[in-house]
């Protein structure tokens, strides 16, 4: 009897996905071939050519297999009828609580970047007015509880016309800090800006993609490098806690990987490093070449070897409460100019315990956990007497003996001490999964009352509100 004819592929499951042609929901399927993990879309409009989604085949099975959360149906969600990711508001499928709402305030930008997945909008500007903005929030809060953070974006924010307003609207208790995306620009223009965003508290999330004036004008359509430079000048004079986002692109940003490290450890302004992979969606990112994507677990291979020896691929661990291909993080002590991940006093299981339902480091207690406890430990039996001692001087301001503080100050005290990286990895057409989707704890506010996963809202929603959205045959677009 013959034996079957052997393949180079194992089937390994399917999932419902997307079809880039037709837009529309499509299943595609999940093999692996060469070690690595790859996914097709079956749609019969057309042929699919597979996509890499996991450079590692035993990282992924490892993962992917791993229990998980599951919080459904969530306060506020409603009955699936045609499933996802047509019901979300969120859905009674959604099985992750809103984390991290993030927020469009405007269309208006001063840049097309060939690389934005947004939609901009110089024919139709839009602002969000401040009595909307209330009642988003208002409802966040009454649907979520307490969140972490709230994150502002657009367009480029800091062209709000009413932008103060807009950020004292979300000074409340309820939201651990206040985030916002900007290119720069502005606070490279405006010192007085920096200032009064400091003293908003306002956490700014600073694009920075590349020290190389070539690659700038090829990802952004202008060389923004010295803009890029002030910006962080600024921010750090005015003292506002600030992140760094790189859209990691091979062959293109993984070079300028050691400059935002060291940006980080000599600013102690900047408290984290968030890297996204290249997403080849939208008005921009649609179009770019998107022959080299680059799975969540190879970036963190790339950000280890080029973060100088600070970090190993080892020390990221995925986040609980989202897909494992859509978040890794790696947190890091520091210590004089050093940076020591956690990883390396307390086992990674223990780490992402500490991130339960959360999308920042919580230490919510009023004495200290076992975590801080067997690290304490662990360093004292194996010498380190530096890092052992800062995070004794740490525990003790988290911890004081003689006053009570509130979450939100613990929160801020631990940032002082504490360096985080994030990998994200968004989905776009080839590498939609609703299994993604449901797990999502980054929504978007699409109006009062409704919730969508960020990566769901983007391929599926955003096309349904002209604010936000114009046919890429239309004539119009951010200039």
């Amino acid at each position: 009897m013959s034996r079957l004819k052997e393949r180079e592929e194992t089937y390994f499951t399917t999932v419902r996905g997307m079809c880039r042609r037709c837009r529309q929901v499509a299943p595609a399927r999940v093999f692996f071939r060469d070690d690595k993990v790859w996914q097709q879309s079956l749609c019969t409009c057309s042929t699919h050519e597979p996509v890499k989604i996991a450079h590692s085949q035993q990282w992924y099975l490892a993962e992917v297999l791993r229990d998980r959360p599951d919080r459904s149906p969530l306060k506020g969600s409603h009955p699936s009828s045609e499933g996802c990711p047509h019901d979300c508001g969120p859905c009674n499928w959604h099985a992750s609580p809103c984390q991290l709402p993030v927020l469009s305030i405007t269309n208006a930008c001063n840049l097309r970047c060939p690389i934005c997945f947004t939609y901009n909008r110089a024919d139709r500007i839009w602002h969000m007015p401040v009595d909307e903005m209330q009642r988003t929030v208002d409802w966040i809060v009454e649907s979520s509880g307490r969140v972490d953070l709230i994150n502002l974006t657009g367009g480029e924010p800091t062209l709000h016309p009413e932008l103060f307003k807009i950020l004292e609207v979300c000074r409340r208790e309820e939201i651990g800090r206040i985030t916002m995306n900007s290119n720069g620009i502005r606070l490279a223009e405006d010192y007085e800006l920096c200032q009064r965003l400091a003293e908003l508290d306002v956490c700014v999330i600073l694009s920075y993609n590349t020290f190389d004036p070539a690659v700038s004008s090829e990802l952004h359509g202008r060389d923004l490098t010295e803009i890029k430079q002030r910006a962080v000048e600024n921010l750090a004079r005015a003292g506002v806690r600030t992140t760094l986002l790189q859209v990691l692109i091979r062959d293109r940003t993984e070079d300028a990987l050691p400059g935002l490290f060291e940006l980080m450890r000599r600013h102690d302004n900047i408290l984290s490093l968030t890297v996204q992979t290249m997403t080849y969606t939208g008005q921009g990112g649609g179009s770019f070449d998107r022959s080299q994507p680059i799975p969540i677990d190879e970036a963190a291979r790339i950000v280890a070897q080029r973060s100088g020896g600070m970090f190993a691929t080892e020390d990221f661990f995925t986040r609980p409460s989202a897909h494992p291909l859509c978040y890794l993080i790696g947190y890091a002590m520091k210590v004089d100019n050093d940076l020591v991940p956690f990883t390396r006093f307390a086992p990674r299981e223990q780490v992402a315990e500490l991130l339960q339902d959360s999308y920042l480091l919580r230490a919510d207690n009023d004495r200290p956990s076992d975590f801080f406890t067997d690290a304490i430990n662990e360093l004292y039996a194996a010498g380190e007497d530096e890092t052992l001692a800062t995070l004794r001087r740490l525990v003790d301001r988290l911890y004081p003996t003689d006053r009570t503080v509130t979450p939100t100050e613990r929160q801020r005290i631990a940032e002082s001490s504490v360096r985080t990286v994030y990998l994200h990895a968004h989905m776009d057409e080839e590498t939609f999964d609703c299994s993604r989707a449901m797990l999502c704890p980054d929504l978007v506010p699409a109006e009062p009352g409704r919730l969508i996963p960020a990566c769901t809202y983007n391929l599926f929603y955003r096309m349904k509100d002209p604010r936000f959205f114009v046919d890429k045959d239309a004539e119009g677009g951010a200039q």
